[in-house]
């Protein structure tokens, strides 16, 4: 397997899957392990992403994808796939780590806790310095992080100055009454628009959440994360590849499970993460068991991490190595691998359209189907005859990703 400093020409590879001189079938049963980012919502949603991007994938590549949602007897949710590709048959058994309910529970109905989070986290991330270097390292992600506190900023206001209209257009003695109830009125429908339509809330929930303790880890959630290492570990050696993956905040959870089975020795592992927001957390100053997790995977000989992002997806890091910009990497590790998904040119010219203005939408984009599919393919990844390092392996990091430290904070525990 070349380094991580290596030169891939994923760049400049046409959008046509190359099959020349492909490596044999080496995965015959597969054990996937799936962690979404920050979202309320369950495992359903990502089962029927998957059943539908997956027929649409399958239709576009000219192989089958069929599906089993056959519930688990352990108490687990998950599904089965079988992907047949000419002569080559494979099939996953895809486990969906929830974390949904601790989402939910870290999203406070009350308006005046929204706006307590916003206040501490935006302070946090200000005087801790981690908001100047995260703009230096992307700046575009660092523009969508501030959106929520624009956008809340704005409801704040416009409750407050229709308020202090009616206030003032109210007759003597009720008009203190009116006011605040305008207010609270204002407050309530600007709320209930958002969660519909902006997500402004959602997303200040999302960085409240990873900086609640500063970086480190929620208690609760570090139980999650253990029980989950636990159930992975069964798996490894009774099939031919365990892949996990974590999407957008997920990854930072791929990257702890990852590194504690390569710390037991538990055996080969392949990580995939998918439009990262690493940084978020790594940058912050008590998160040094992130940043411990992330110099343990980069070294660990049994472990093959590759890292996919994309530039028009402005909700992650793009390119950004997360070891090496946290300031954690060392000369010779072999992870992680980081690539681009190139959505500029292995999506449709009709997707291209319809997603124009859904930026959100391009963050998801990496579990979906591609009008022009390149050598990224999520379902051939999680489904297909290749392991992720077969697949990939002979292909190194991406010339233009991000490698210099920029993170202020680098202790480790």
């Amino acid at each position: 397997m070349p380094s991580k400093g290596a030169v891939s020409d994923y760049m400049t590879e046409p959008s046509a899957p190359v099959e020349q001189n492909a490596p044999e079938q080496d995965v015959r049963r597969r054990a996937v392990f799936f962690i979404p980012g920050f979202d309320p919502i369950g495992a359903r949603r990502y089962r029927e992403l998957y059943r539908t991007q997956g027929a649409e994938q399958a239709g576009i590549s000219g192989y089958s994808l069929g599906m089993d949602g056959t519930p688990r007897r352990d108490g687990t949710y998950g599904w089965s796939a079988e992907l047949r590709d000419g002569d080559q048959v494979s099939e996953a058994d895809i486990r969906f780590l929830g974390w949904n309910d601790l989402v939910r529970d870290a999203m406070s109905d009350s308006a005046l806790m929204a706006y307590w989070q916003m206040v501490r986290t935006a302070g946090i991330y200000i005087f801790s310095g981690a908001l100047l270097r995260l703009i230096r390292l992307r700046t575009v992600p660092m523009v969508i992080a501030l959106y929520p506190i624009v956008m809340m900023a704005f409801y704040f206001n416009l409750s407050f100055w229709l308020a202090a209209a009616a206030h003032r257009l109210s007759p003597p003695g009720i008009d203190f009454v009116v006011g605040m109830v305008v207010f609270l009125l204002m407050m309530r429908l600007t709320r209930s628009y958002d969660q519909k339509h902006l997500y402004a809330f959602y997303l200040m929930s999302d960085y409240a959440f990873a900086a609640r303790r500063r970086g480190r880890m929620p208690e609760p959630l570090a139980r999650r994360v253990a029980s989950w290492t636990d159930q992975i570990e069964q798996r490894i050696g009774s099939v031919d590849e365990v892949l996990v993956v974590g999407h957008s905040s997920g990854a930072a959870l791929a990257v702890h499970v990852v590194a504690e089975l390569s710390r037991r020795g538990a055996g080969p592992v392949s990580l995939l993460t998918l439009g990262q927001v690493i940084p978020m957390v790594s940058f912050l100053p008590t998160a040094a068991d992130l940043r411990r997790d992330l110099r343990d995977v980069a070294g660990a000989q049994s472990v093959y991490w590759l890292d996919v992002t994309a530039p028009s997806d402005g909700a992650c890091f793009a390119l950004a190595d997360p070891v090496a910009t946290a300031g954690v990497s060392r000369d010779g590790d072999p992870n992680p691998i980081v690539i681009s998904g190139t959505f500029l040119r292995t999506l449709s010219p009709e997707q291209l359209v319809a997603y124009k203005r859904r930026y959100f939408r391009k963050h998801v984009q990496y579990l979906c189907a591609f009008g022009r599919p390149g050598v990224y393919d999520y379902f051939k990844i999680t489904a297909g005859a290749l392991s992720l390092r077969s697949r990939f392996g002979d292909r190194g990091s991406t010339a233009s990703r991000k490698v210099a430290p920029v993170s202020w904070f680098k202790k480790v525990d």
